[in-house]
Parts: C-alpha cells; sequence; structure tokens
C-alpha cells in the first residue's frame, strides 16, 4: 500500500470513528445509490457540532458529480438569520439541472417558529421519493417540535450521531503521526484529544498545526508543552474559527467568534495577516492560475508539506465561491486602509482589528 493511501485510509478512519455508529446511506457511497434512492429528508442528532460537520461533508462528497452545486445546492444555518424569502424560492422553484435539490439546514433547534412551520408543511407534503427536493437536517438537541418529528418520521429518517471514543482518537494521532514521521508523547496526545474535547474535525485540524509547527524542527517529537502551546482548549473564540466564519460568509458565526475572543482579550493583531493570505488566494484560484498558482503561493507563505498546503488551498477553494471579484477587491481596500491605520499608531491595535473584522464581516458589492 503506497503512503499517500494510507494517509486517505487514516483520514477517512477519523471521520469514521464516530458516523459509522447510525449513519444513514445518505453518508455513504455504495456504488449502486444515486438519488432518487434519497428519501426527502434526513434528521441527524448530535451533541458533536464536529460529527454534524462531517455529515455534511460526506454528504456533499456523495453529491459531487451528480448535482449542480451553484444551482441546487444550498445550507442554510439557523444560527444566522435566514431570509423567509430567499428560504421560500429556493424551496419551491424546481431544479432545471439535477433530478433533486439539496437544501442543508443546519441547527434546527435555533430555527424561528414561522420557518419551521413552514418546513413541517413542506416534509409532510413530500410524501414519496419521488420528491424533487431532499432536507439534511442537523440538531444539537434532542428535545425538537413534536409536529416537526412526526413530519421527518412520516417521510424520512432520524439518527442519533454518537462522539468518537478517546482510545479511538488516540490510536488515530499515533498511527498517523508515525506515518508523517512525527513523534508525540503519551502524555501530549492526551492533552491534545481532551483539548478539543474527542471531535475528531477539530482533532485533525489542530494536528494539522501541530505538524506544521514540528516540520520544520531538527527533533520532530510534540510534547505536552508544545500541544498546551500552540492548541487551543475547544471554545467558540479560535482566530482559527474566526477567519474560517469570514471565508464561508457565517455572520452570526464570526460576529460571536469575534465577540469571545475580544472578552476574553486576546491579541487580535495575528489575523490580520491570516485573513490576508486567505483573500490573497481566493484571487488566485479566480486567476488564470487557479488552483496551482494558490498552493504555489500558500506553500511559500506557510513552509508546510504539500498534502497541508493541498489541504488548505481545498478547504480556500470552497470559500472562495462564497465572494465576488468586485467583493475580494473590496476587501483589499479594506485591509490596506487599515494598514495605514495600523503603522500610524492612532488607535489601540486591538480595536482596530476588531473594526477591521467588523467591516469584512458587513462587505457587499454595492458597499
Amino acid at each position: 500500500m503506497t503512503k499517500k493511501k494510507k494517509k486517505q485510509l487514516l483520514d477517512e478512519k477519523c471521520i469514521n470513528v464516530k458516523i459509522n455508529n447510525g449513519m444513514s446511506k445518505v453518508g455513504k457511497t455504495k456504488k449502486n445509490l444515486n438519488l432518487d434512492s434519497l428519501e426527502p429528508c434526513y434528521l441527524y442528532i448530535s451533541k458533536s457540532s464536529a460529527a454534524l460537520n462531517d455529515i455534511i461533508g460526506s454528504v456533499k462528497k456523495f453529491l459531487k458529480g451528480k448535482i449542480n452545486f451553484d444551482a441546487d445546492f444550498r445550507i442554510f444555518d439557523a444560527l444566522d438569520e435566514i431570509n423567509e424569502e430567499d428560504f421560500n424560492n429556493f424551496v419551491s422553484m424546481p431544479s432545471f439541472f439535477s433530478t433533486k435539490k439539496i437544501v442543508v439546514i443546519k441547527n434546527i433547534d435555533h430555527l424561528t417558529s414561522r420557518l419551521l412551520k413552514m418546513l413541517t408543511g413542506l416534509l409532510l407534503s413530500a410524501n414519496s421519493k419521488d420528491t424533487g427536493i431532499v432536507f439534511i437536517i442537523t440538531a444539537s438537541k434532542d428535545k425538537l417540535n413534536s409536529k416537526f418529528i412526526d413530519a421527518v418520521k412520516k417521510v424520512g429518517q432520524i439518527k442519533k450521531l454518537k462522539p468518537p471514543l478517546s482510545d479511538d482518537l488516540r490510536k488515530w494521532v499515533r498511527e498517523k503521526s508515525e506515518l508523517d514521521g512525527i513523534k508525540f508523547t503519551d502524555r501530549a496526545i492526551t492533552v491534545l484529544t481532551e483539548s478539543v474535547n474527542f471531535e475528531s474535525s477539530l482533532l485533525k485540524a489542530e494536528y494539522e498545526k501541530l505538524c506544521t509547527y514540528i516540520i520544520s524542527e531538527k527533533e520532530k517529537i510534540i510534547d505536552e508543552k508544545i500541544v498546551k502551546s500552540l492548541v487551543n482548549s475547544i471554545n467558540p473564540s479560535n482566530i482559527f474559527d474566526l477567519v474560517d466564519y469570514l471565508g464561508s460568509r457565517s455572520r452570526g458565526n464570526a460576529l460571536k467568534a469575534l465577540k469571545a475572543i475580544s472578552d476574553k482579550n486576546e491579541n487580535l493583531i495575528g489575523i490580520v495577516k491570516l485573513i490576508h493570505r486567505m483573500f490573497k488566494c481566493f484571487l488566485y484560484i479566480k486567476s488564470d492560475g487557479g488552483i496551482e498558482l494558490a498552493r504555489s503561493y500558500t506553500g511559500n507563505k506557510i513552509n508546510a508539506p504539500t498534502y497541508f498546503v493541498r489541504k488548505i488551498v481545498d478547504k480556500y477553494a470552497g470559500y472562495s465561491r462564497n465572494y465576488s471579484e468586485a467583493e475580494i477587491i473590496k476587501v483589499f481596500e479594506i485591509l490596506n486602509t487599515y494598514d495605514i491605520n495600523f503603522r500610524k499608531g492612532e488607535i489601540e491595535d486591538k480595536k482596530l482589528t476588531q473594526k477591521l473584522i467588523l467591516e469584512i464581516i458587513n462587505v457587499n458589492i454595492s458597499s
């Protein structure tokens, strides 16, 4: 087995550790599975946000090549303010490009009662697999509206996802690090898995940060001290999360992350560099050079192994679809303006960075 194949299997193992328990056929990629075999609704419930995000990732992987993502796939997050008219227009308009439209609704337990009532009615009318729409719904709470639950049971499936076992995640770190030529002490592995609250997606992200750090060191040994200095305990204030929220244009989550970081009195100046790098990648991705140019730029900036660079750029490629070229240029105008203000030093760096991020959160093509 090749080294590349082993890495692929380990990555899949990290995800499948928890979603093998109770995962429906939507997340599996069997050869005989197609869009027409999907039921109208799948509701996933878990206290683990990473488990729910992994489900959505598995669904998108299954749908690749089967639907037109631009026209027939939308994600609505109830933590953000969902525009009722926008939602209604998308679900009511038939697809001209795919046999099914896919609607993902995250955090259904935060949906307004009006929209939940509308959704319940849509589900009750979707009484067969011939319906042209499939709802993928996630929730972090068991207690949901009884009429909504009854509607889901009538037309689809409800799956409760269990978090991964700590021993499985520790084993994954040992196997992955050995493959990457890196050594983790036993205590470092324990601290790492506990810091991410045994969330597999977060574990992978933090593992990659640690590897990016240690790869240029002569002694490639990660101990407890290194983990504690580089890995944030699980909380909404991680600056990497904030950058991702900006990339995905998740306005509500970005505002919450910014507030959480500010409340903890963390230094925000470092985030400007991350934002600049991400939007610079967006420009490269949308240029004639495309992905390869973005990979070259990112590789030069972070000095990381090729497969780390590929993962970062692939993530940015997805985010780049959320911004037009005009909006990206507008963000750079904002960054340049604030760069001058940073150099002047007339306003405290932290407050200036907060203002900068708020402007980027609110950027739009008409601004």
